[in-house]
């Protein structure tokens, strides 16, 4: 399994960075993993879009960015449990805050909450705000993480966003070269080839569901895709969660293209003798 301890899920605005932090988080606590989720945009937080009815009384990612001190117990204090979801909680800011609720932090103070985070949970996923350049903790997330998942959607308004935000990231520590390029929210009539063709190098496409559509907007994105029509879509997750956590590192790949050498030229040296 490959070690993506933080992975920070980025893109355009409107391309699913949400909708894909949940399902990626749902799929690891189903592999018995313990996940907590990062949900850093602060112009819109979004807790209770995706949790209306939880109690979330003094638990503000904001609030805890921003106070004298951070520890492990502080950032659990703060961690809102996902009901009947076992090892999954969510760091978000709350309904109403905004940027300028709290006093401003750091860039010391978003690598103590990261580094604090790895000890908490096996996996840390950060649903990045678009404007990054606005916020600390996205851009951050985006320099601090084991791995950046890039959400494309496959229309001209996303190629004006990357037009215009990629140039920000052209410094070495955000490692843009290995960004996992997705395709996401894909229809049948969408301009996916040229869009993707712009960008080269897309790793996986992310069709659009109706189904998942009905889960944004009834905010029930922690509930299983049953529906037929679906099946297209959680094929494709499976493939990207092979990518990011259950496939083979270059290590392990390269560990068997060795032995398999050494293999074949002892299998070959026996058969001379």
């Amino acid at each position: 399994m490959k070690n993506n301890k933080i992975i920070a899920i980025w893109g355009n605005p409107n391309s699913g960075k949400t909708t894909l932090s949940i399902k990626i988080a749902n799929e690891l606590v189903k592999k018995n993993k313990s996940v907590i989720l990062v949900m850093a945009n602060p112009f819109t937080p979004a807790i209770h879009t995706v949790l209306p009815f939880t109690e979330t009384k003094d638990q503000s990612l904001g609030a805890l960015l921003s106070s004298i001190q951070i520890s492990q117990e502080n950032i659990l204090k703060k961690c809102i449990p996902v009901q009947n979801t076992k090892n999954l909680s969510i760091l978000s800011y709350l309904h109403g805050e905004n940027i300028r609720t709290y006093a401003d932090y750091g860039k010391e103070r978003v690598l103590d909450f990261f580094i604090l985070l790895k000890h908490l949970a096996d996996h840390i996923i950060v649903d990045c705000s678009s404007q990054f350049h606005h916020d600390l903790l996205s851009r951050g997330a985006l320099e601090l993480s084991d791995q950046v998942i890039r959400l494309i959607s496959p229309d001209l308004k996303a190629i004006s966003f990357y037009d215009a935000s990629l140039p920000l990231l052209e410094e070495r520590k955000y490692n843009l070269a290995n960004h996992t390029k997705i395709l996401s929210n894909v229809k049948p009539e969408m301009p996916k080839d040229i869009v993707g063709n712009r960008f080269g190098g897309i790793q996986n496409e992310l069709d659009y569901s109706e189904e998942l559509q009905r889960q944004v907007l009834e905010a029930r994105l922690f509930e299983t895709l049953t529906d037929k029509k679906s099946e297209g879509y959680n094929k494709q997750l499976q493939s990207l969660m092979d990518i990011l956590f259950f496939g083979e590192d270059d290590h392990e790949k390269k560990e068997k293209k060795k032995e398999k050498k050494l293999k074949i030229a002892f299998l070959k040296k026996g058969s001379d003798a």
